[in-house]
């Protein structure tokens, strides 16, 4: 009588269990992708907002200023023309639009800045990827106006970016809520939106500026790992009073604007935008610090 070869057995039983993974994966995969597809091609109801934009040097000038501690700059260049974010077959790619009249600029109305900035979506409604208006949602019709006077005061720039489109670990990293490809969800668009914010050296105006700090350091600014951020970057700190501990108004200037912490260590400044954060007024630091000591104290990590 023949006997079964053990070899074989575990040949059949391991192609089994691979081809069952493999199943398990297609399926996986496809449900995936059509949950993403149905977020991505998701529509978003925006009230009318009236924005006037006034294009006087000095709010051009604030404008610049706005744009460059927001971070504006960082996605969409010096000069707002536009670069690729992320190209990555896997994450996706992902670009920022050229903002200048040689770009996009040259067609986008008050209401579309409004839509883009304040709300993360287009003309038609749809969502657009990856741009942060969970952080911009609060900006001041004031504040609004100043960017885009700025923007439209720059040089045209005649180069196109490349239409996004995410990959499927962007997607499935999105579901998992590990990548903000559509800041959108995230914002409240039946909001109100104030004309004016005061600058002045108050917890109140630093918390409106530190909403540009939720990106990385999180809703609780408690920090940790970034969302979508590259694998070598590191985490956020905890800038909570439980981060900052005993530091002083000086000694969070001087991380803004230098790098360097009070124990005189560096930061990693291709996480922490020492670049644009150095250019933050006295009146912005103080009232970030007035803010930052208000904030409840939270564990490291604890988004």
């Amino acid at each position: 009588m023949a006997t079964r070869s053990p070899f074989r057995t575990a040949f059949r039983w391991t192609a089994r269990v691979g081809a069952t993974v493999l199943v398990l994966l297609v399926v996986g995969g496809a449900t995936a992708y059509g949950v993403s597809e149905r977020r991505l091609r998701a529509r978003f109801a925006v009230p009318d907002h009236s924005v006037v934009v006034q294009e006087d040097s000095a709010t051009v000038a604030a404008g610049r200023h706005i744009a460059t501690i927001r971070g504006c700059v960082d996605c969409h260049g010096p000069d707002l023309g536009g670069r690729i974010v992320v190209d990555d077959p896997a994450i996706g790619l992902l670009a920022a639009t050229n903002l200048t009249g040689g770009g996009q600029g040259a067609v986008l109305t008050e209401a579309d800045w409004e839509r883009a900035v304040r709300h993360g979506v287009r003309r038609d409604s749809s969502p657009l990827l990856m741009m942060p208006a969970h952080e911009y949602s609060v900006l001041s019709d004031e504040d609004l106006g100043a960017i885009v006077a700025y923007a439209r005061s720059l040089p045209a720039i005649g180069t196109a970016q490349p239409g996004a489109k995410p990959g499927p670990l962007g997607r499935a990293l999105h579901l998992a809520g590990q990548f903000p490809l559509l800041p959108a969800e995230k914002v409240d668009h039946a909001a109100p939106h104030p004309a004016r914010v005061a600058v002045e050296p108050t917890a109140a105006y630093g918390g409106y500026l530190a909403s540009s700090c939720i990106g990385c350091h999180g809703e609780t600014l408690a920090g940790g790992k970034i969302p979508g951020a590259p694998p070598e970057w590191g985490p956020a700190a905890n800038i909570t009073p439980a981060g900052i501990g005993n530091w002083t108004e000086a000694d969070l200037a001087r991380a803004l604007r230098t790098g360097r912490r009070p124990d005189g260590s560096t930061m990693d400044t291709t996480v922490m935008p020492v670049r644009l954060l150095k250019t933050m007024t006295d009146v912005e630091v103080t009232a970030l610090y007035a803010y930052l000591k208000t904030v409840p104290p939270r564990e490291f990590g604890a988004r």
